[in-house]
């Protein structure tokens, strides 16, 4: 069947340009014209996705690239009422905390406030119809030998991505494989990709399956069998356009009620990898009543990604019912601090001290040697009582070592909030500084998996390990209750209460802070 919305240039050609022997060649105007004349308001489209690829053929015969845009509903239904259709150069460069934010890399700014869009509309039962088509531009138009790199104008069909598999697959780099391809369609602006595109799919075949559909599907169907046997078992996973597992997190019923006690501190580090696969393992760690580790969940993700930390903290929100953490400890990974941002704009987030001090020695060069800097860096960082304390302190190290140019210095200043003690007052942290809790968790979730165990295999060992914690908090919680701790101070009034309000292990932690700041 014929496409309506698909244009060829013979239709631009009238049948008064045709004379003995001369026919007038179309040009590009026309072409764009009748493209132009299929979008105006009121002309019936057959589906959203005609009606994205007729302004996709426009925008790349006119030279711009198009980016889907908002889609509304009809009032309480998943049924499409209104879709639009964008301008890759719409709106701006988001510079959204960008004060507090340390960009990896730069990305070259595209976005000019372009006004160019489709929208098509339809009543509930009715056919598309265009209701908005705005054509003008505020920037220049990429040229016709130029179109074929344009975001929108670009896909790897399946038999071209089955092509291209198989020749890597045969040994052939993926640079040659594309230019065969290029060879076979008579020029790379034929091709319909281009080799960063190519290089990205090899990149995410090779990295997702690694996990083997078998494995998946054993542990998918775990997950169905827990949740039906535990109602609250709660369980997510994330495929990529291939349908490919990319990210996955789940937590038991017991996760939810110690999120729910102990949920105000939250420490995340993924920095552990499993061997078979090299996913990132993800725990997302607290601490309870006895000063013992405990899970609130785990993930296994494929990268390291803004989308994937969205995607992972999102779904862990919704798992806990939307409960924001007080506190959040994690490693300066910029995509993770970014979406921690995005998904708890309540919590406060705190950088691990010890990996900062990890990697001050690489920024400090010659300072390294100097005790009296090293001393106003650490005061900095712990030992100042207020803000405006270690705002002075912070400029005398500046203006004495003479340090305004110091770009990681400058950089660490933005961030101050979240690893100087001086900003953490009235902030519950549960004494903590760093990761380590994380990073423990790590130590003993490597016993659960080796270099040959399947995501199936360590996610039943990750469980022993949690069921073995949990008897260890049963433990401690028996020896509370038929046991009293050995006090320092005999008889004293406020310690005999404390003794029989705080576990053992708080008591301990609370009778060393009295004796030391008490009277």
């Amino acid at each position: 069947m014929e496409d309506n919305n698909q244009v060829s240039l013979e239709e631009v050609e009238g049948d008064n340009n045709q004379e003995a022997g001369y026919v007038e060649v179309p040009n590009e105007n026309s072409f764009v014209h009748v493209l132009e004349s299929k979008m105006e308001v009121g002309q019936v489209v057959n589906s959203v996705e005609d009606a994205y690829l007729l302004h996709c053929q426009y925008a790349h015969a006119k030279g711009f690239s198009v980016r889907k845009g908002d889609k509304r509903y009809f009032s309480r239904t998943n049924e499409l009422q209104s879709k639009e259709f964008h301008c890759s150069c719409k709106g701006l460069k988001d510079e959204k905390c960008s004060s507090k934010r340390i960009p990896v890399y730069q990305k070259s700014v595209i976005r000019t406030q372009c006004k160019a869009k489709l929208k098509i509309t339809r009543e509930k039962g009715c056919e598309w119809r265009v209701s908005r088509f705005f054509e003008e531009h505020n920037h220049e138009m990429f040229a016709p030998d130029q179109t074929h790199l344009l975001r929108s104008a670009r896909n790897i069909s399946h038999a071209k991505k089955s092509t291209l598999e198989a020749m890597v697959n045969a040994g052939i780099s993926v640079s040659n494989a594309v230019s065969f391809m290029e060879n076979e369609t008579c020029g790379p602006q034929n091709l319909g990709f281009i080799r960063k595109d190519a290089y990205d799919h090899m990149s995410r075949l090779k990295k997702y399956t690694k996990v083997e559909n078998e494995d998946t599907t054993a542990l998918i169907q775990y997950f169905i069998n827990k949740a039906n046997q535990e109602n609250y078992f709660y369980w997510n996973v994330q495929l990529d356009d291939d349908d490919r597992v990319m990210n996955f997190f789940f937590r038991d019923y017991r996760c939810e009620v110690d999120y729910e006690y102990f949920g105000d501190v939250l420490s995340i580090d993924t920095t552990y990898r499993t061997n078979k696969y090299n996913l990132i393992c993800a725990p997302f760690v607290g601490i309870n009543h006895h000063m013992q580790n405990v899970l609130f969940g785990l993930a296994f993700m494929s990268d390291e990604t803004q989308s994937s930390f969205e995607w992972l903290f999102a779904t862990f929100l919704d798992s806990m019912n939307g409960r924001q953490p007080q506190t959040i400890f994690s490693d300066q990974c910029q995509a993770m601090m970014n979406a921690i941002e995005t998904i708890f704009p309540l919590s406060h987030h705190r950088l691990c001290q010890w990996h900062i001090n990890q990697n001050a020695p690489s920024h400090f060069g010659s300072l390294n040697g100097d005790y009296v800097f090293k001393g106003l860096w650490y005061k900095c960082m712990n030992h100042c009582d207020s803000e405006d304390e270690f705002e002075s302190t912070w400029k005398y190290m500046i203006e004495t070592y003479d340090l305004d140019c110091h770009k990681w210095l400058n950089d660490m200043y933005k961030l101050k909030k979240k690893w100087s003690t001086a900003f953490m007052n009235g902030r519950f942290s549960a004494g903590l500084l760093a990761t380590s809790r994380s990073e423990v968790t790590n130590m003993v979730l490597k016993k659960a998996g080796n270099k040959m165990s399947s995501l199936y295999d360590f996610v039943l060992n990750y469980e022993k390990i949690q069921n073995n914690w949990r008897e260890r908090e049963k433990t401690e919680d028996t020896r509370c209750r038929h046991g009293n701790p050995a006090q320092i101070l005999n008889n004293h009034p406020l310690l005999i209460n404390s003794s029989n309000v705080y576990t053992m292990s708080i008591y301990h932690l609370f009778e060393v802070e009295m004796i030391m700041w008490g009277p």
